[in-house]
C-alpha cells in the first residue's frame, strides 16, 4: 500500500512538472511592477513625462520568453497582449506613480536633446529595452527558470531641452520549482523587470533630478 501510494505521488508530481501540452504561444497577462518593500510615496515637485520605450531586443515584438518542455511538448513562445515596449513603458510609469510623481504620457522621442518635444513636463524619460526575457526548462521533478532584464534609460530637462542622465540597469534571476506554474514564470519575470526599474531610482544623479 505504501509503495503504491508513493508511486501515485511520484506520477502526480511528474505530471505537474510538465502538465501543459498546449501547442502555440502562451499568453502572459500578469506581468507586474513590484515596488521596493517599505516604499513610501513622497510629494515630488516635478512632473515627469514618459515617452514610449524602444524595443531593441531583436525579438518578435510581443514575445518575452519561451517554455521548454520535454521532447514531446517542444518549445512554446510566452507572449503579451500587444508590444513588449508598451508593457515596459506602462510598468515604468507605475514605478513613478508608486513614488508619488505626477506622470504624463509624452510623444515618441529619439532620446536626443534635439528631439525633445514634450510640453507641460519638467523631466522627460524614456529608454531602450536591451533585454527582457524569461525561459523555463521542465525536467523530472524540477522546473528551472531564468529571467533577465536590461534597460538603457534616458532622462532630459524638457524645458531647457538638454540631456540630464543616461544609465543602464540590469537584473538576472535563476530559480527552481518542483512543478510547472505560469504564475511563477510571470512572477519571476516581474521580479527581474522590477529590480531593473528600481535601480533607476537608486541612482544618485536621478534622485537629484527628480526632487
Amino acid at each position: 500500500m505504501v509503495k503504491k501510494l508513493c508511486s501515485l505521488v511520484f506520477l502526480g508530481l511528474l505530471a505537474l512538472a510538465g502538465c501543459s501540452t498546449q501547442k502555440g504561444p502562451f499568453l502572459m497577462p500578469n506581468i507586474e511592477y513590484f515596488p521596493p518593500e517599505g516604499l513610501v510615496a513622497a510629494k515630488p515637485k516635478v512632473v515627469v513625462g514618459v515617452s514610449p520605450f524602444k524595443d531593441d531586443r531583436g525579438k518578435p515584438v510581443s514575445v518575452l520568453g519561451a517554455k521548454n518542455g520535454s521532447s514531446n511538448t517542444g518549445e512554446n513562445d510566452l507572449v503579451v497582449q500587444g508590444p513588449v515596449a508598451d508593457l515596459v513603458t506602462a510598468k515604468f510609469k507605475d514605478a513613478l506613480k508608486a513614488r508619488g510623481f505626477a506622470v504624463k504620457d509624452a510623444a515618441a522621442w529619439d532620446m536626443t536633446a534635439e528631439g525633445i518635444k514634450a510640453e507641460g513636463v519638467d523631466i522627460l524619460i524614456s529608454g531602450e529595452i536591451r533585454s527582457l526575457w524569461v525561459e523555463s526548462l521542465s525536467g523530472v521533478l524540477d522546473v528551472f527558470l531564468k529571467a533577465e532584464a536590461q534597460l538603457k534609460i534616458f532622462a532630459a530637462d524638457a524645458a531647457e531641452k538638454k540631456m540630464l542622465r543616461t544609465l543602464t540597469v540590469n537584473s538576472r534571476l535563476e530559480r527552481h520549482n518542483v512543478a510547472f506554474s505560469f504564475d511563477y514564470i510571470q512572477e519571476t519575470l516581474s521580479d527581474a523587470l522590477s529590480a531593473a526599474i528600481n535601480q533607476v531610482f537608486d541612482d544618485e544623479e536621478v534622485k537629484k533630478k527628480l526632487k
